[in-house]
């Protein structure tokens, strides 16, 4: 009974701290299209990352670990580039996810974990938009959102600034839509938006409004898209870095 009490009186003075316990992220990177040849190796640095910032990442490519028994010991899904998950999870194995989001779990998408080429519904619901095209590994510069200077996933950015990655072009704009901040666009003066595909013949730019990092509320859900994540070198950077950890914390909920 002593040692009993004694832990309650030292799990409150850890609260009373303000010791939170550490983030759970479960990490899915199955593919049912394009699969990008890093993800193994950006699923490493996701674990080694988390590691050094009190965040325990769990990695799978199981469908048996998304279950509603299974998600409810995780505070965030991270889809690392995994692409047409309809086609690879089925009805019934997609409906925990978003059940367990509207109660408000968290989804975090890096890069290519957005093309879902309209196989998953109501992910797609939830993101806003769905991929349509990309360009080629090149230089492009951010325009930061005037109401987004400040937060912590512009690691100090603010204005504009020059990145290195390959781009996704979208069939839509999130901008305007319920819940929704978009945080980072692309100035498609400064790069090729479209690159030469034999299959991107009827593929166009976006526009002037050709966001790349995004976050939602959806009810109690959260939901954050980085376009950052094709693989380590466009992540391993004093950006990436806290940016991924900024973005993990607020989908996660530690953040207001």
């Amino acid at each position: 009974m002593t040692r009993a009490i004694l832990l309650l009186g030292l799990l409150g003075l850890a609260i009373d701290l303000g010791c939170a316990r550490p983030i759970e992220v479960i990490v899915y990177s199955k593919t049912s299209w394009y699969r990008h040849p890093e993800i193994a190796r950006i699923n490493g640095y996701l674990a080694t990352l988390g590691a050094k910032h009190d965040i325990n990442v769990s990695i799978t490519e199981s469908a048996d670990e998304l279950s509603a028994r299974n998600l409810q010991n995780y505070d965030l899904i991270l889809f690392n580039n995994a692409t047409n998950l309809g086609e690879s999870l089925t009805v019934e194995e997609r409906k925990p996810v978003i059940q367990w989001f509207k109660k408000g779990g968290g989804i975090m998408v890096m890069h290519a974990g957005i093309v879902q080429n309209g196989t998953w519904p109501e992910l797609i619901e939830i993101a806003g938009c769905d991929f349509h095209g990309d360009s080629e590994f090149m230089e492009a510069r951010f325009l930061v959102d005037p109401k987004a200077e400040g937060d912590p996933i512009l690691a100090g950015k603010s204005k504009e600034f020059r990145y290195t990655a390959d781009w996704l072009n979208f069939d839509k704009s999130v901008t305007g839509l319920p819940g929704v901040e978009v945080l980072l666009r692309l100035d498609e003066k400064s790069y090729v938006p479209v690159r030469d595909h034999p299959s991107y013949t009827e593929m166009k730019p976006m526009g002037d409004d050709h966001p790349i990092c995004w976050r939602r509320n959806m009810g109690d859900g959260r939901y954050f898209y980085t376009g950052l994540g094709h693989d380590i070198k466009s992540i391993d950077t004093p950006f990436g870095r806290a940016h991924l950890l900024a973005a993990i914390r607020w989908t996660a909920g530690r953040t207001k």
